[in-house]
């Protein structure tokens, strides 16, 4: 008998001052730049200053002022000089503290709104946990009373794993939250879980005859990146080629290993590549920003609201990779996800 699955333990929330700390250390960076900008200037009036100084330091100045008559007002240089170098080094100080001032004042309202971004994600998240592990139960509920023998068991079994997979990207969305790296316990094996989520893609790419084929070595390709997170950057370019392949076409997710010009791997690559339209528009690289697509519709009829490749640019960057765009243009767009192997 299969037991009831467990809901997942709720990560640690990130401390509330975290982000206030984050904001303080922001702050005081403005200040810095503005106090190296203030220290450009004022090393630059010093120097025209001992210049000056000095010119006017030359016999020929000095026998011109003593040919006057008038009253003069002599001053040492030394003194002078020093006057101006306190003057200056105040103000850099006090520049950097005024800079640091504003700028925590500036952005409070950014740290206001990240706080509530982090709770409606936390909240959102934890909501989504409880009817989760309903469902889960229902699903075994049902494959008991059906039995492994019935015709509905595979599906249900299918059912079973998508909800895993679902639960497993709520779990993923409150360790975001932290915004640190997903590390796992153990590597993750990037080729494999590229075929995974082309055979599940697939399912749905195939009422539109679009073929979604995997391309990957037979040995494991271990990043370092755990499986929730790796799966979404997959899912989602993987979702956005469909959605802008034309019926019949072909889509294509490789895995490969990059080679570091000494016969070693230095990163593992995940290419996403359709047989689309290409992307239009000046700067095709804007697609991995937020809301992009501002909620068009693509080819298919489906609409986009610009937020699936952004997460996977935020989510490559997170774990120390990057991504791009290969190639695009008539016959097609490659998208390309690097992150580093692990060690």
């Amino acid at each position: 008998m299969t037991a009831p699955a467990r809901s997942p333990r709720l990560p640690r929330r990130r401390p509330a001052n975290s982000d206030e700390a984050a904001l303080r250390r922001a702050a005081l960076k403005v200040g810095l730049q503005i106090a190296a900008a203030v220290a450009v200037v004022v090393v630059l009036l010093l120097a025209a200053a001992a210049v000056f100084i000095w010119v006017k330091s030359q016999p020929s100045e000095i026998a011109a002022h003593a040919a006057r008559s008038g009253q003069q007002l002599l001053l040492d240089t030394v003194d002078v000089f020093g006057a101006l170098v306190a003057g200056g080094v105040f103000g850099i100080v006090l520049a950097g503290v005024v800079g640091a001032l504003v700028a925590r004042q500036a952005v409070k309202p950014l740290g206001e709104s990240l706080a509530l971004q982090r709770s409606f994600v936390q909240d959102a998240s934890h909501e989504l946990r409880t009817p989760l592990t309903v469902l889960n139960t229902r699903i075994q509920l049902a494959q008991r009373r059906l039995g492994h023998d019935s015709e509905a068991a595979g599906v249900l079994a299918e059912l079973r794993t998508d909800s895993a997979k679902l639960a497993a990207v709520i779990e993923d969305l409150l360790h975001s939250v932290s915004g640190g790296p997903d590390v796992p316990e153990t590597p993750t094996d990037l080729a494999g879980l590229a075929r995974d989520v082309a055979a599940d893609v697939a399912v749905l790419a195939g009422e539109r005859g679009i073929v979604v084929a995997a391309d990957t070595p037979g040995q494991q390709v271990p990043v370092a990146v755990a499986p929730a997170p790796l799966r979404r950057v997959i899912v989602a370019l993987a979702d956005n080629a469909v959605k802008y392949t034309p019926d019949g076409g072909r889509v294509t997710v490789g895995v490969r290993v990059s080679d570091g010009g000494r016969g070693q791997g230095t990163a593992a690559l995940l290419t996403v590549a359709d047989t689309g339209p290409g992307i239009a528009g000046p700067a095709p690289e804007r697609v991995f920003e937020r809301y992009a697509g501002g909620g068009t519709a693509s080819p298919a009829g489906r609409r986009s609201f610009g937020i699936g490749l952004a997460l996977v640019r935020d989510i490559a960057v997170r774990n120390g990779g990057s991504v791009r765009i290969a190639e695009t243009g008539a016959e097609g767009t490659t998208m390309e996800v690097s992150l580093p192997l692990a060690r």
